[in-house]
Parts: structure tokens; sequence; C-alpha cells
């Protein structure tokens, strides 16, 4: 049974190859034409421009286009000599490009016409682009009359135009007055802010009409700035016993700092941007508080600007006594005392009053030590009054006849020195300076060792000179140890006296007392 369906199938086998056998022969001498399913296109040219375009006469905007075609194509332009378009045919790449035409400025009274010419391979109709260039504009605008401080300020420029016009910038620092206008010739002015910074900047200004436009730079220099930072009466004010402050300068360019008064230091005197200073003052020297001025001025000679000033205040070491009549530095009396006195307290050193405008015509002027609690340690010079024990040692007889007295006291020892020289003329009000000097002294054979040595100067002549081996009579066993007592003393913790100086005895006039300065003993 097996093999019986076996060959069946071997016959329907070599049947079907049979038949490929003669297909394959027939094939051989027989084969169909081919079939093209696609049709040639018909030429196309495609152009998006418009058909007309109006452009500017001068910074004209390009006009651009495509062309999109099937066959190669070309453009004429009739006014190559002031049209130009690119391209101007199809690349053999490609039928398929955009367009782009560039216009010189036009400078004649008369507009202008071009007359672009699409055409294509087998395209029977060309395309036509017409372009109209303004005649030249009658918008005129002259330069910006210079530039802008960098503090702010302002410019002008004009615009001449028969029609309509505005002017815009994208620039916000700027502000125009007017913005606009309806024709003829109008200056405009461009007002800008304070700068930022130091750089200086630019701003671009579009002026512009139906047809024409015209730009120009606004230019604002960087900001000059030359100033002390603004600071308020208590930080402008220093301590009498001396003091350092810092104080800052705004500035962009090169700067220099100077102070009515050589005593003042500044540190540093010049610098070339912005920064801070320091300002110490020495201890006071004023009965009153005393205000000196910094002036602040450009270091560079290519700049013209005008110098800045602080005023700063340095309070009195003084304190008014009884509250006396005190003006300023002048303190005045009538048929009594005007007296100030030190806040602070001192041992050793040498002590100078500078005097201008002493006018007196009675009492004196005193240096005395009560404000210390009884100790008294004293100087008077002035005309004799009857209250007073001036007239009882030192004498001047003026040239005219009047007589001027000085003394000094001998401190504990309730009496006057007995040793004075004085031989220069010299009138009460023609006070000018008065020098003491404390200092300390060993006179040895007493208990009290530790005294004090006194000279004075009157207008810097040396009147006084107190001798350690003084004594009343011819005796040397009554010399006195002047100013002993445990102010003076070794160890001792005693803080010194208070100078209280001023008019005194039954006073009339006035002494402006210009200056005090303590110098101390070293």
């Amino acid at each position: 049974m097996l093999k019986q369906n076996t060959m069946k199938t071997n016959s329907i086998f070599n049947l079907g190859a049979c038949i490929a056998a003669a297909m394959a022969a027939l094939t051989g001498c027989y084969q169909t034409p081919e079939i093209d399913s696609q049709p040639e296109q018909a030429p196309k040219i495609v152009v998006d421009a418009k058909s007309e375009y109006t452009v500017a006469s001068a910074s004209a905007d390009p006009v651009t286009f495509s062309i999109s075609s099937n066959r190669p194509w070309y453009i004429d332009n009739d006014s190559e000599e002031w049209c130009s378009v690119t391209p101007g045919a199809s690349a053999t790449s490609s039928l398929t490009s955009d367009i782009t035409v560039t216009f010189e400025d036009n400078t004649s009274d008369e507009p202008r016409t071009a007359t672009l010419t699409v055409t294509a391979e087998e395209v029977e109709e060309p395309v036509l682009v017409k372009i109209t260039q303004n005649a030249k504009s009658s918008l005129e605008v002259t330069s910006p009359s210079g530039m802008i401080d960098g503090n702010g300020g302002s410019v002008t420029f004009t615009v001449t135009s028969d029609l309509p016009w505005t002017v815009t910038s994208p620039q916000t620092w700027i502000t125009f007055s007017p913005s606009s206008g309806e024709g003829s010739k109008e200056p405009v002015t461009v007002t800008a802010s304070a700068g930022e910074g130091t750089s200086m900047r630019t701003a671009t200004v579009r002026i512009e009409t139906a047809e024409d436009f015209r730009s120009i730079s606004i230019i604002q220099d960087g900001p000059v700035t030359l100033d002390f930072t603004e600071t308020d009466e208590t930080a402008r004010t220093f301590a009498y016993a001396g003091e350092t402050k810092t104080f800052h300068i705004d500035a962009s360019m090169l700067w220099k700092v100077s102070c009515n008064d050589p005593s003042v230091t500044i540190t540093p005197i010049s610098g070339t941007t912005s920064g801070d200073i320091t300002v110490t003052l020495p201890y006071s020297k004023y009965i009153n508080d005393k205000t000196y001025t910094l002036t602040l001025e450009s270091d560079d000679e290519s700049i013209e600007m005008e110098p800045k000033t602080l005023a700063i205040i340095q309070k009195s070491f003084a304190l008014p006594v009884n509250t006396p009549d005190l003006d300023g530095f002048t303190l005045t009396a009538h048929d009594g005392t005007a007296y100030v006195k030190s806040q602070d307290y001192w041992k050793h050193g040498t002590f100078i009053w500078t005097f201008s405008d002493v006018n007196l015509s009675s009492g004196y002027f005193d240096i005395n030590n009560w404000g210390s609690g009884g100790i008294v340690l004293m100087v008077r010079f002035g005309g004799k009054t009857e209250n007073n024990l001036v007239g009882t040692k030192g004498t001047v007889t003026l040239s005219d006849g009047k007589v001027v007295y000085w003394s000094i006291d001998t401190g504990w020892s309730n009496g006057w020195e007995q040793d004075y020289s004085y031989t220069t003329d010299i009138d009460l009000n023609a006070l000018k300076t008065l020098k003491l000097e404390i200092k300390p002294a060993t006179r040895s054979g007493y208990s009290q060792n530790n005294v004090v040595s006194r000279k004075l100067w009157i207008n810097d002549v040396l009147v006084y000179e107190q001798s350690l081996e003084h004594h009343p009579d011819d005796n040397p066993a009554h010399a006195i140890p002047w100013c002993g007592g445990d102010i003076w003393q070794a160890g001792s913790d005693h803080p010194g006296l208070q100078y209280q100086f001023g008019i005194g005895g039954a006073g009339n006039g006035s002494i402006t007392i210009d200056s005090f300065e303590y110098i101390p003993f070293e």
C-alpha cells in the first residue's frame, strides 16, 4: 500500500515539471512591452512675491520672496545699477530658492522703478514684480549737541521734515521732548537720568516718518562723582580728648583731601576711586566746640569739579564755671568774673594760652586750681584793684605811665613769691601768649622731697623761674618747700589739678582765648 502512494506522488511532480519547462520555452520566444504609470508634469513656476512694492529712499529694507519651479528659471532686472537681486537664476542642484532684493539710496528728487521679470523654461507667462523707490526724503536730522554728563543732563538735535515724524529708543534711561512732530523744523531735547557705575553708555535713537527714517546715537559719559558720603552730626562729632573716625568718599576720579588746620591728620590724603579715609583729631585746644573743614577736590587736572566740603566738630575740653558769659571763644565780665575749667586733671606739663582781642578795663586774667578743691596754684596778670593781691608783687610801668601787675602764688604757703623779673613793657590788652611750666623737682634736706619747679612766660618772655633754694629772708633755714603735699608725693594716686582760668576780680571787658594747649611732661 505504501508503495502505491509513492508512485502516485512522483507522477504528479513530473507533470508539474513538464508544464514549467513548456512555459519557460514560450517566454524565451515572446516579451510584453513596459507601461509608465506616471505621465510627465507640465512646466510650472510659483513666485510668492507681491506684484508691487514701495521702498524707502534711504536705508530701505530688503524685499524678499521665494521661487519654486520644475523648470530652470531666470530673473531679468531692468535696473541693475541701483537694484540688486540674489540669486538671479536657479541653481543646477535646485529649482527652489529664496530671493533677496537690495537697494542703494535714492539721491534723486524723483522716484524710480525697477521691474523684475521671472521666467522659466517652457513656461509661457512670465511673473512680473514691480518695485518703486521713493524720491530723496525730506527728513533731515542734525547730530546731538554733545555728550550728556554722567550725573544726568540733556542734549538737543533738530528734526526737519515735511511729513509727521516720531522719535523712539529701546533704551529707557532717556526721554524726548517732544517725541513727535507734524513736520517743519523742530528741536528735540533728550534728557538722561544719572548714570550707573562709572561706564559710558550709548542709546540708539530712531527718527521715523511714513517714508523714511534716520538713526542717531546719544552718548552719556560715566557718572562723575566726588563727594563725602552723607553723615549726620553725631558721626561728624569728635571727643575733646582726641579721636579717630572713618569717612567714606564716593568718587570716580583721582581725589585729594585737605583740612584747614594742620593739626588734623588725614589718611590717606589722596585716592583713585571710592574709598575710606580716617581723620584723627588731637586733644582739643579750645574752650568751646571747634569746627574744622575737610575739603575734597579732584586731583585730576583734566576734570574741572567744584570742591566738596565736610564740617567736623570737636567738643571743648572746657566746662563753664558759674555760667560765664561765653560767646564762642570770648569770655566777657561785667563787674565780676568769667571762668572756664578743664574737664581733665593734670600734675606736670606745659600749659600754653594764646589770646586775641583782649579788652579789659578792670580785673585781670587769672589761672588757678580752685576748681580742684582749694589747692591754689595761681598766676594773675592785670591791673591792680583794691580787692585782690595782684599788686603786691611784680609790676611793670608802661611808657604811658600805666602800671601792669603780675604775680604767681606759692601754693600751700599762702604767700606770694618774692622772686620776679620782668623788663619788657607790655599792656594787658597786648597779651598774646602765656606759658606756664610745671615739672617735678627734688629739694634735699627736707622731708618733702617731691616738689615742683615752675616757670612763667608772657608773650614768649621768661618773667619768672622758681628757685628751689628760695627763702623769705637771708636765713637758709627758713627756706620754704613750695608746692609739696600729697599730689606730688612718690606713688601718689591723686589725679592732679583742674585748670580754671578766665577773667578775675571785678572784671569789666572781654578776652578771646584762641587756644589752650597741654603738653605732657616726659
